[in-house]
């Protein structure tokens, strides 16, 4: 058997490590922990920094290509009033929304190729022109007439991709029109 006097120096040497373990990580390990705390802050910092200036320059960036964007946009509108302006000037386009108001772009879209947009209320005529209609689904009274004098819009053009197809539209009913008034 062990005698309890060794289990007693075995425990009072485990308390006199532990407590000169205490005594050198306070102090002489404080150092390096605030050592390497500090080099941590400072990477952080420094990516910090970094990711504001990538962001700045990123957002530059992003103002220069919508300038681009509207530039180009503001070309096609040109070429299409070059393009359309000698077919459609002069003709008249009536447009029907659902909250009464005609949209700022159909009308610049319209007066840009020389046409004449008139906002349409119930019971008038479109007979000299194209009926544009701007909703989702067409209204009743529409479908009651059985007329094929009208174009449905379900959303404003927003690009020109969508401007030029819609003048498209507005053209070869136009056409149709003219064609069928000559036939007749």
């Amino acid at each position: 058997m062990i005698p309890f006097r060794y289990h007693l120096i075995s425990l009072a040497a485990i308390f006199v490590a532990l407590g000169v373990g205490i005594l050198l990580g306070g102090t002489a390990g404080h150092s390096w922990i605030m050592q390497g705390t500090k080099g941590i802050l400072s990477n952080m910092e420094a990516k910090y920094d970094r990711a504001l200036k990538s962001n700045h320059e990123l957002r530059q960036q992003i103002n220069r290509l919508l300038k681009e964007v509207a530039r180009s946009n503001q070309e096609v509108v040109q070429l299409m009033s070059i393009r359309y302006v000698d077919e459609l000037a002069g003709s008249k386009v009536y447009v029907w929304q659902e909250d009464g108001n005609v949209a700022e772009q159909i009308k610049q879209l319209m007066h840009s190729v020389g046409m004449e947009v008139v906002s349409y209320r119930d019971g008038n005529s479109w007979e000299d022109g194209v009926l544009l209609v701007v909703a989702r689904q067409a209204p009743l009274w529409l479908r009651e007439k059985r007329v094929n004098s009208w174009i449905q819009v379900a959303e404003v053009p927003d690009s020109p991709a969508k401007q030029w197809a819609l003048l498209e539209q507005v053209q070869n009913r136009l056409a149709e029109r003219k064609g069928s008034r000559g036939k007749s």
